[in-house]
């Protein structure tokens, strides 16, 4: 980047070769993968493009770095810079210094012409600063270079980080990007959700985040899954609780772990399992032994692959069914689940579906109830009336 201009009798090139933001109400960004805070530059020259966080209400400070070729070069140059919504940063002299065959100059840190309105969720992907030089103290302006920022901007103050939720990249991008322009708790959980209902989330490079894309994934909390991208329902519903904590949208008794109810015994085994649409249901080989849960399926060590299961044999087979986050047949055979409740709401944000009650989720979401009799072996039905599901509520 950078402008070559003519002033007075002599020619010149003034380029950007750093920026930096700052401030009060500055956040401190995680990158997804590594999970360490970004450096403190946001901008250089050699691509560096890291991002910058705020929290509504605040006033940005930008510190820049500039180099100038010049033949004949003032002893220094008055600059600005113009930026969005006009955000502006202020005139300050600088002086030149000499360096091998061109000059650097400093812009020192400077607060922008007015703060981030206050109670608001924006996202500037870019937020563009268009700086511009002077030679005789602002009498005249020449356009001298621009850099291009992503800035988020929160509505309230992020809760406070914890082991599982951090101030990830990926939590801004998806809470800042979805929100903006939101003011109130309901519009932002509202416009965050719709994330989530198309079933592809993706994470601020536009990398896909999986729901089960492997089987047998192990991974279980929100920091894992914007490492590796494949992970289980935990970390869905973490995800998206975390968007409401990035947004300072605080609600109790919000992550509901679920489990089958175990109303009652079949056959002396308990039912401890539940199978996610679609499932087929096939002949009945146990239903003398076990007539109300009469599908047996058998396996030998794990039936459980990183593609899919591997029964030995199996009166109940896997479809594809409700689809996953960034996955057409994710796995769908559980002993639990986790989803997330805001004000009255069940969202599961695991397949992007939303639940009025536990029945609602039965009804709509499951195709059969299973129940261990031994080693290798379950047995299931499709009579979801066998069943109902149970919740215990924590706060995330």
């Amino acid at each position: 980047m950078g402008t070559k201009g003519l002033a007075q009798d002599f020619q010149y090139r003034f380029e950007t070769t750093e920026v930096k933001f700052s401030g009060p109400g500055s956040i401190a960004i995680r990158e997804d993968s590594l999970q360490t805070v970004y450096s403190t530059a946001h901008w250089r020259n050699t691509g560096l493009r890291e991002p910058a966080g705020f929290v509504s209400g605040t006033t940005m400070y930008a510190n820049a770095q500039f180099r100038f070729n010049c033949s004949v070069a003032p002893d220094s140059l008055t600059i600005r810079g113009l930026g969005n919504d006009t955000i502006n940063f202020p005139p300050q002299t600088v002086a030149l210094s000499a360096a091998a065959g061109y000059f650097t100059c400093t812009y020192p840190p400077a607060p922008a012409s007015k703060m981030f309105t206050a109670g608001i969720v924006n996202y500037y992907a870019p937020f563009s600063i268009y700086w511009e030089i002077s030679f005789d103290r602002g009498a005249s302006w020449f356009r001298a270079d621009t850099t291009d920022h992503k800035i988020y901007v929160t509505r309230s103050m992020p809760l406070a980080e914890t082991a599982n939720f951090k101030y990830f990249h990926t939590l801004l991008e998806l809470s800042c990007k979805n929100a903006k322009g939101e003011r109130t708790d309901t519009g932002i959980i509202k416009k965050c959700w719709n994330e989530f209902t198309d079933q592809i989330v993706l994470n601020y490079k536009g990398d896909s985040l999986h729901y089960y894309k492997t089987f047998n994934t192990s991974n279980t909390t929100l920091p894992l899954l914007l490492k590796y991208r494949n992970a289980q329902c935990y970390t869905f519903a973490q995800l998206f609780a975390s968007l409401m904590k990035m947004q300072g949208v605080t609600r109790t008794n919000n992550y509901v772990y679920i489990t089958p109810k175990t109303i009652s015994a079949p056959c002396g085994g308990t039912i401890n399992r539940f199978l996610v649409k679609n499932w087929k249901f096939s002949s009945k080989s146990d239903s003398a032994a076990c007539p109300s849960f009469p599908y047996r399926n058998t396996y030998s060590g794990s039936y459980i692959t990183a593609t899919g299961y591997v029964f030995t044999t199996a009166d109940v087979t896997d479809q594809s069914g409700v689809d996953g986050q960034c996955n057409k047949n994710p796995s769908s055979f559980f002993n639990n689940h986790q989803i997330t409740k805001f004000d009255g709401v069940y969202y599961d944000a695991c397949y992007g579906m939303t639940f009025s009650s536990l029945s609602d989720i039965k009804t709509r979401a499951f195709d059969g109830w299973g129940v261990q009799r031994s080693a290798g072996s379950y047995n299931f039905t499709n009579d979801m009336s066998l069943d109902d599901l149970s919740e215990t509520i924590s706060t995330f």
